[in-house]
C-alpha cells in the first residue's frame, strides 16, 4: 500500500521544446540553476515522480513542484511561440530565448526601495567628510552618528544605522 498521493502526471512538451531544454541543460555556458531547472522539466516530461526528481537532482520537493507548475502555467504561451516558429515568424534562436526566460528567476516580492541612489551617494559623501565639519566631536564616524546626521540634514526622512552600514559596505566593494 502506497503513501500519500499518486505521482504527478508527466508534463507535456513538444519535441522542439524537449530538444531546446536538453541543449540548454547540456551547454557548458548555461548557469547551473538554469541547467538544473531544465533537467527538472526534462525528467518531469519523462514521467518521473516529484520525489524521484528531488532525489536525482538533490533539490527540495517544493522546487520540483514549483517548476512543474510554472511550466504548466506557460505551456499555452509556449505553444503560441512554437506556432509562430512553425509559421516562420520566429527563429529557433527567438524560441530558445523564450524558454531561457522561462528558466530565469522571477522578480521577488518585497518592500519597494525607499532610499534613492542619489540619497545613497549623499550618505557616502557625508561619510567621506570629517565629523568635526558637522560640529561633532569625534575622530571617526559611527553608523549611528551618520544616520542621525543624514536625517538632521534632510538627506533622508529616516534611516537605521544598519542601513547606513549596508550602503557604505556596498559602495566600498563597488569602487574597488
Amino acid at each position: 500500500m502506497g503513501r500519500g498521493l499518486a505521482p504527478a502526471a508527466a508534463i507535456s512538451m513538444t519535441l522542439i521544446q524537449r530538444n531546446l531544454l536538453e541543449e540548454i541543460a547540456l551547454k557548458h555556458s548555461t548557469p547551473q540553476q538554469k541547467a538544473k531547472r531544465a533537467n527538472i522539466l526534462i525528467l518531469a516530461n519523462q514521467g518521473y515522480s516529484n520525489a524521484h526528481i528531488k532525489r536525482e537532482l538533490g533539490i527540495s520537493l517544493n522546487t520540483v513542484k514549483g517548476w512543474r507548475k510554472r511550466w504548466l502555467a506557460t505551456s499555452e504561451e509556449l505553444a503560441k511561440y512554437e506556432n509562430y516558429f512553425n509559421q516562420g515568424q520566429f527563429s529557433l534562436l527567438d524560441y530558445r530565448k523564450r524558454i531561457i526566460e522561462l528558466l530565469t528567476d522571477q522578480a521577488r516580492s518585497g518592500a519597494p526601495k525607499t532610499i534613492t541612489l542619489s540619497q545613497e551617494q549623499q550618505i557616502v559623501a557625508l561619510a567621506c567628510e570629517e565629523p568635526v565639519d558637522h560640529q561633532i566631536e569625534m575622530t571617526d564616524w559611527t553608523h549611528e552618528m551618520l544616520a542621525h546626521v543624514a536625517v538632521s540634514k534632510g538627506i533622508v526622512a529616516s534611516i537605521s544605522s544598519r542601513q547606513v552600514g549596508r550602503i557604505l559596505k556596498k559602495k566600498s566593494t563597488s569602487t574597488t
